[in-house]
């Protein structure tokens, strides 16, 4: 990854080439406060020492809890245990310095700040003595933590995981120019061989076939390292993967929790320190002398290969060509609009019709419904309910650590639930009206967003159980007459998108109503940032990249919009769906947008090539409604006169390896296998008595835990075990 560097240059000679003098100031900006260091390692080791080193406690979660969200959550389930080690080590060196530099207030302040997240974890009940111990380094329980050989071992592990980790990133097609230009080079240099082979065969020279079939000596024994063979045995493009997940398997058992981050697990009684795992990594690693460790990083990137920027032009092309096989009436590619022609995207979608364009692909797919594929890559490991509820369930959203599960209903109750060991109310809160959005913020588990149809905004206090602040339409003149359709949080938790509409009026009313807009809303002020107003559409769902500057909404209109939030604007525009989009997310890589429609269609596209497709499929039946509820409260319509419900909440969650999704369905939640031409069912929950309304997916714990919100007013909650 040391050519980031040196690309990030490219891309600023170019911008100012080009005369974007305002890019490259946010470009030089953004590359400033970088948390990922340019991917570099050493740096990235530096910023950790150093923030132990000056005792910030708080930036040392703040950058952890950023490499979680951007890096480590894209690695398998079956890494997720070095990740914990290595942070439960990196703590516990934090509190060996406090006592080597005599700082015991320091070490009294991590205590009590780490408490509510270190108490409960067996690793640590020893270590809360520590502020009333004397002599620490002759205790037997804590010596080894105080030697030179702990803490340099720990920073070479941390250094070799972090090497490993990167270097089996997806780079975009942009960063892979230098595999690129070694490949031309090689097939240049090949040419040039079989060009003077042919020339021998066409002379007849015996002498130059001779030279030319001769073997190539081996080089000299102080030219080879202590990894040549691994060289030597280099895996192929397609197991590269594999390869290095099998190096990265063996750093430890178990599946600790996380300290800075707050999750809590299934833990081990006994605890190996992290800083001897990576050394257990590879055979090739232990057999390695002294000295050598570190450069099994250029080994690693010797034996890494990248296809071809052709190749995979070809595989995106011939996957959305056999896409597009299956799509009668469904055009390959619609044209993108940008800038100010973003905003005009109504109309120009009558060849899209689902219901009628592929009758057969929908009796394929919803005759799958109450089958398991005998492929499943999930084990279900036990079902419950929670029935605390007494309407429709409209929102069951975890929190970050996946410990509470926030549920809301149309009449204004909130409930606060732990999900295991077995469903348990922790508080309630009642709003006045029916619940829109429920958003957690994203570095706690504390703090809960809760919006409602009268525009008011309440940020609650899970832990103290009291409200903190509440905004509505008396104290915000924006929110006057409006209607909240959706809430984002930035990852930053500074600020939230609300998404607002103008409520419905009574006919002779002189005043014409605002047009849908979205509001950044400052969360420390609680005041109105900057209002953008769309026009043609209104977001019912947004998701944001990881830095917070993009926002993809799906709209009413049936169309997604990529807005710029620093200027703000749309900066890109295509019909979607015919009919709503109702819910949007992005892939773990940011690289895919997926999308669910009123049309009952679950689509992909591309990123990067905004609007392209990349896989569209009609779902099971009712797998994006309509929601019916009878007036008595009967779901389904039957017995009096029947309501239709919108959906505020997700309609499916992804899993965190990017691979799989989880579905609503009118008997319950249904797992899909994504796939680059459609999808494959490999899982069906049949536990719900009416219709799932939202759903949810949590990885954060040992074994996913899933909930899905019912028409009854029941959340069913699921543990599954990724095999």
């Amino acid at each position: 990854m040391s050519h980031i560097q040196y690309l990030d240059d490219l891309v600023k000679e170019y911008l100012l080439f080009r005369g974007f003098t305002h890019t490259l100031r946010t470009l030089d900006n953004e590359i400033k406060i970088d948390k990922d260091k340019g991917f570099r390692v050493d740096r990235l080791v530096d910023q950790i020492v150093s923030s132990i080193q000056t005792y910030d406690l708080l930036g040392l979660r703040e950058l952890w809890a950023h490499l979680d969200r951007r890096i480590f959550a894209r690695l398998p389930h079956t890494l997720l245990p070095c990740v914990r080690k290595l942070e439960t080590s990196i703590l516990r060196l934090y509190v060996v310095n406090t006592i080597q530099t005599n700082k015991n207030e320091k070490l009294t302040e991590f205590f009590e700040k780490m408490a509510a997240d270190l108490q409960s974890q067996t690793e640590w009940r020893e270590w809360f003595i520590l502020p009333y111990l004397k002599g620490v380094e002759e205790n037997p329980s804590f010596a080894m933590y105080f030697t030179r050989q702990w803490q340099d071992t720990l920073l070479v592990s941390l250094h070799n995981f972090f090497a490993v980790i990167f270097q089996s990133l997806e780079l975009p097609t942009l960063a892979s120019y230098q595999e690129e230009a070694s490949k031309i080079a090689r097939l240049q240099e090949e040419n040039e061989q079989l060009r003077v082979r042919l020339s021998a065969l066409t002379t007849s020279d015996q002498s130059s076939l001779e030279l030319l079939n001769a073997p190539e000596p081996p080089p000299p024994p102080h030219l080879m390292d202590d990894f040549y063979n691994i060289a030597q045995e280099a895996p192929s493009t397609d197991n590269q993967g594999k390869f290095i997940k099998n190096i990265l398997f063996g750093f430890g058992a178990g599946l600790p929790t996380s300290p800075i981050l707050g999750r809590r697990g299934a833990t081990a009684t006994t605890t190996i320190p992290a800083a001897t795992a990576p050394q257990q990594a590879s055979p090739s690693t232990t057999q390695a002398p002294a000295g050598t460790q570190v450069s099994s990083h250029s080994a690693l990137r010797r034996t890494s290969t990248q296809v071809p920027a052709e190749e995979k032009k070809r595989t995106r092309s011939s996957s959305v060509a056999g896409t597009s096989s299956n799509r009668n009436s469904v055009p390959e590619h619609v044209p993108v609009k940008r800038l100010v022609q973003a905003t005009s995207v109504a109309g120009g979608r009558s060849s899209r019709s689902p219901t009628k364009a592929r009758p057969q692909e929908e009796l394929s797919v919803s005759s799958k419904l109450d089958v398991t594929s005998d492929k499943s890559s999930f084990l279900l490991l036990g079902q419950e309910e929670y029935n605390e509820h007494r309407a429709v369930v409209t929102h069951a959203v975890f929190n970050p650590s996946g410990t509470l599960v926030a549920s809301a209903d149309i009449d204004g109750v909130v409930k606060l639930w732990s999900p295991s060991p077995s469903p348990r109310t922790h508080c309630g809160v009642v709003v006045k009206s029916s619940v829109t959005a429920v958003e957690w913020l994203p570095r706690g588990e504390r703090l809960l967003l809760v919006a409602t149809k009268t525009a008011t905004l309440r940020l609650f206090d899970t832990r103290d159980k009291k409200t903190v602040w509440e905004l509505g339409p008396e104290t915000c003149h924006v929110l006057k007459d409006q209607r909240i359709m959706g809430v984002k949080m930035s990852p930053s938790e500074t600020s939230a998108v609300v998404s607002v509409v103008p409520r419905v009026r009574p006919q002779g009313t002189s005043t014409s109503p605002a047009p849908p807009a979205l509001h950044t809303l400052d969360m420390k002020s609680q005041k109105i940032d900057s209002s953008y107003k769309l026009e043609g559409g209104v977001v019912n769902s947004c998701i944001m990249n990881h830095n917070g500057g993009l926002l993809v909404c799906g709209c009413n209109d049936g169309s997604v919009r990529i807005i710029d939030l620093r200027r703000p604007d749309v900066v890109a525009s295509w019909p979607a769906h015919q009919g709503e989009v109702f819910t949007v997310r992005l892939s773990p890589q940011e690289n895919n947008i997926y999308t669910i429609g009123s049309d009952n269609r679950f689509a992909c596209w591309s990123m990067a090539q905004t609007g392209a497709h990349i896989m569209d499929q009609v779902l099971h039946e009712r797998a994006a409604g309509p929601f019916l509820v009878g007036v008595g409260g009967a779901s389904g319509g039957s017995g009096g006169r029947s309501v239709l419900l919108r959906p505020y909440g997700p309609l499916f969650a992804l899993h965190q390896d990017g691979e799989h999704l989880l579905t609503c369905s009118p008997t319950g939640p249904i797992i899909y296998k994504v796939g680059d031409t459609g999808l494959e069912q490999v899982m069906a929950m049949g536990s719900s008595k009416t219709p799932v309304m939202t759903v949810d997916w949590c990885h954060t714990l040992q074994c996913g835990t899933s909930v899905a919100a019912a028409l009854d007013g029941s959340v069913s909650v699921a543990t599954l075990m990724h095999q």
